[in-house]
């Protein structure tokens, strides 16, 4: 799981630590030393809690991947097959094909405007690309249909994959799962806080174990909303015109 590191994660890490440091060291605390700790209990429950929630979003998240990588695939046969039947006979298709071409710019192109986050913003332009290869002249020879045929099964796939992807999305952690979760670890933030006694070493091992638990927390924030990620995965479509044009170059 390769999660993308930015100076702002960096930056909301170290600050959960400075601040869990700095409020132990000032706050009053009320635990004798040799006591049994109150948070043991607590602890165990929202690292179980925590452990099932980040392996849910993680498998959303490679799921989501591995379906973004399958519509660029099949985005970029559905050039490489309309090109092929372009060249069948250029003069009868040109215009369909340069159409085409156009629709599927805009569409991959559309990506730099925005981020991940705003998948559902390119519905219009998928749908004019899928709409335009509907329109394609009559077919008249036996080659002609296969590709077409093959062309009409890649943009069901293309299709069946932005339906994936939109369900992916939707399946976010709720706000309720995410209360739930708060709760837990502010339970064990305030128990760890009452086992804590006056020495120097257990207020930083309280520090710690409370950062440890928002770490967890951050980290499950960042694999369920994609934060670090959504403009790199929308630059992903993006680049890909780059492969398609270069291609056509060399075709030319």
């Amino acid at each position: 799981m390769n999660i993308t590191t930015t100076k702002i994660t960096i930056i909301r890490l170290a600050l959960i630590i400075v601040a869990a440091l700095i409020l132990l060291a000032v706050i009053p605390v009320f635990g004798q030393s040799g006591s049994a700790r109150l948070d043991l209990v607590p602890g165990v429950l929202a690292a179980v809690v925590l452990g099932l929630l980040i392996y849910h979003a993680a498998e959303r998240r490679r799921h989501l991947l591995q379906t973004v990588n399958m519509e660029l695939n099949k985005l970029r046969r559905i050039y490489h097959l309309s090109k092929n039947l372009s060249d069948v006979d250029g003069q009868r298709y040109r215009g369909w094909f340069t159409d085409l071409h156009g629709n599927l710019y805009k569409y991959m192109a559309g990506f730099a405007e925005r981020d991940f986050n705003k998948y559902e913003d390119s519905n219009k332009d998928f749908r004019a690309l899928s709409y335009h290869v509907y329109k394609v002249p009559e077919l008249r020879s036996s080659k002609e249909e296969s590709l077409y045929d093959e062309l009409l099964r890649t943009v069901a796939i293309a299709a069946e994959s932005r339906q994936q992807i939109k369900e992916a999305q939707d399946s976010r952690l709720s706000a309720y799962s995410w209360l739930v979760l708060i709760l837990l670890v502010l339970n064990v933030a305030i128990t760890a806080w009452l086992s804590t006694d006056g020495s120097s070493v257990s207020r930083v091992a309280t520090a710690l174990i409370i950062a440890g638990f928002f770490f967890a927390v951050d980290l499950l924030w960042e694999i369920d909303t994609l934060s670090s990620e959504r403009q790199e995965i929308a630059q992903r479509y993006v680049d890909n015109i780059g492969r398609i044009e270069l291609r056509r170059r060399n075709e030319e």
